[in-house]
């Protein structure tokens, strides 16, 4: 299990090139990426995108990207017929105008159009080689970095489950006070209405109740709770979980959620009401956590 944050940086030479690669991965419900790169290499831009996207479901990857050349290479391409016109059009300003000036090297280069900077397709594919060995490697180091954190999240997560379980059970070992409480609640009611509670038809009085019992009835969101908290440890401890399991998990606690809701609305016994409470509490606990897996 894989937390969603993590980083990783490595700087690294290989061939005639020089690479600085970092990679920082946040929380988030899908996976976005942001490559800081410079204009000059914004080819392997969908290079980058495209492998990381092999290694990462959710998140926000923020991937910055630093290229050096170690070498001269044929990538500067001076414009000379544009230099020409600019040098011939800036003295027939400075005769036209009887300015006291030359025009020099540093007056051409503000013009930034004469001097122009270019990669060809063959030396792209050559750093892209070099830049992918360096990728895999940093996104190795995310990927440990995010397993570790996993593992401390699944602690927390394996430990507020154990809570849950516990609540679970109390719940039920007060469940069967909600047919007494509404055989209670139901003759007081009668007693209300007539003086003698010994003329009531008891077997009418005993259906009245059942039915009553029967709509607070908890047991089907019991075992539903219970499914849902073996699914859960079940995603944690299965170790072959090749998909993203966050947003399974995710799900999973809106279920629990609301069976709790249900169970509060339907009980008129204060310990489960209270003991519902606490269970939607500690889910939102186990979401939040839960909202950091990958």
């Amino acid at each position: 299990m894989r937390s969603m944050t993590g980083y990783g940086r490595i700087t690294k030479n290989i061939g005639d090139y020089s690479y600085n690669v970092e990679i920082k991965s946040l929380n988030s419900k899908n996976l976005n990426i942001n490559t800081s790169i410079s204009p000059l290499f914004s080819p392997l831009e969908l290079h980058i995108q495209n492998l990381v996207k092999k290694y990462f479901k959710r998140g926000t990857l923020r991937i910055s990207v630093d290229i050096k050349l170690l070498k001269t290479d044929n990538i500067i391409d001076v414009d000379l017929g544009l230099s020409k016109a600019y040098y011939n059009a800036l003295n027939n300003l400075i005769n036209e105008l009887h300015l006291a000036d030359d025009v020099n090297l540093e007056d051409l280069l503000k013009f930034k159009d004469i001097v122009k900077i270019s990669i060809d397709e063959k030396t792209i594919d050559d750093i892209w080689e070099g830049m992918k060995e360096v990728l895999k490697e940093v996104i190795e180091t995310v990927l440990r970095y995010q397993k570790e954190e996993g593992k401390d999240l699944k602690d927390f997560l394996n430990g507020y489950l154990n809570e849950l379980e516990d609540i679970v059970i109390k719940i039920e070992e007060n469940a069967h006070q909600i047919k007494e409480k509404y055989r209670e609640q139901l003759k007081h009611n009668i007693n209300s209405l007539i003086s003698n509670i010994d003329n009531i038809d008891e077997n009418r009085l005993e259906m009245e109740i059942v039915l009553l019992a029967e709509r607070a009835d908890i047991s089907e969101e019991m075992d539903r709770l219970k499914s849902h908290i073996r699914r859960f440890k079940n995603f944690l401890e299965n170790e072959n979980n090749n998909d993203s399991i966050g947003q399974e998990l995710d799900f999973i606690c809106q279920e629990m959620h609301r069976e709790f809701n249900t169970i509060a609305s339907k009980s008129k016994i204060l310990e489960i009401t209270n003991l519902s409470l606490e269970g939607r509490t500690l889910v939102n606990k186990i979401r939040e956590q839960a909202q950091n897996i990958h």
